[in-house]
């Protein structure tokens, strides 16, 4: 648990194997240093989720974050990464999105693509342990949403988080047949999948009503890729998915003492882009 909460938090989402382009937009904001070590001391970064899929270079991301999230911890600070729909749909197997590359590097080394990321490995127990949901100070973090009829997700927090760890991995049928797990994993409503916030199943009174129970001032997303780190519904809602995906640009989130801004690929700060929603399918 981050000793600091109160400070400073910076947060960004859907990275999809694009390596560089997260290096570059964390050295320009101060994130890290010139040499890839954490800069922020006792603040914050949270990513939510969608490591991932599509790009070139998936493993040195996740190797630079748990570099950081270490160097972050014995600074008095703290890394957090939440895993999203896409690392949830490689760990049972989904493999629609995968960069060829590594499906090439499996088949070189004899393996299944799921055996490079297999519970016996390194990279597969990390990501295993890591939670969906967190919230620091009055701000809910994860990556698609909280539909309404799943408050109670969110409200026992522990319990969702400790009930994805112990379903990961488990086979897509096997998920969509069990009850329990079927709403953790639904591709529409649950909490790494929902776009309610934007495609209008929710006025902002309704998402006002939804805050209002979890107690939150904002709900910070991923998932639903925008040109820009985007408020909707008055700043309750911010979305963070600013399609660093496409590999050609891309913003941080930065919270001060409750004063929202998007952090540029230049290094300058920008208020955040009202929001338009600009939807895709995956």
């Amino acid at each position: 648990r981050a000793r600091n909460p109160s400070g400073r938090i910076v947060a960004l989402s859907d990275i999809h194997g694009q390596y560089e382009l997260m290096v570059q937009l964390l050295r320009a904001n101060g994130v890290i240093d010139a040499k890839n070590r954490w800069k922020l001391g006792r603040d914050q970064l949270v990513l939510t989720g969608d490591v991932f899929d599509r790009g070139p270079r998936v493993t040195e991301v996740f190797w630079l974050l748990q570099q950081l999230q270490e160097q972050a911890r014995k600074a008095g600070g703290a890394v957090h990464f939440l895993l999203g729909n896409h690392e949830t749909m490689v760990l049972y197997d989904d493999l629609r999105y995968v960069n060829p590359k590594y499906l090439q590097v499996a088949e070189k080394l004899g393996l299944s693509h799921a055996a490079l990321y297999a519970k016996d490995t390194y990279l597969g127990q990390w990501l295993r342990s890591r939670p969906v949901m967190l919230r620091l100070g009055d701000t809910l973090f994860l990556h698609g949403g909280i539909a309404p009829e799943n408050i109670d997700l969110a409200t026992d927090m522990e319990a969702t988080n400790q009930a994805y760890r112990d379903s990961r991995g488990t086979p897509k049928a096997e998920l969509k047949a069990d009850p329990r797990l079927a709403r953790l994993y639904d591709g529409k409503k649950s909490p790494i999948w929902y776009r309610g916030y934007f495609d209008g199943a929710l006025d902002t009174a309704q998402v006002a009503a939804l805050l209002k129970k979890l107690g939150v001032a904002r709900i910070v997303v991923g998932h639903t890729s925008m040109q820009h780190v985007s408020s909707f519904h008055d700043g309750r809602v911010i979305a963070i998915d600013s399609s660093i995906k496409q590999g050609e640009s891309g913003e941080l989130l930065f919270i001060e003492n409750g004063v929202t801004s998007r952090g540029m690929l230049d290094g300058t700060r920008q208020p955040l882009a009202e929001g338009k929603v600009e939807s895709d399918e995956d």
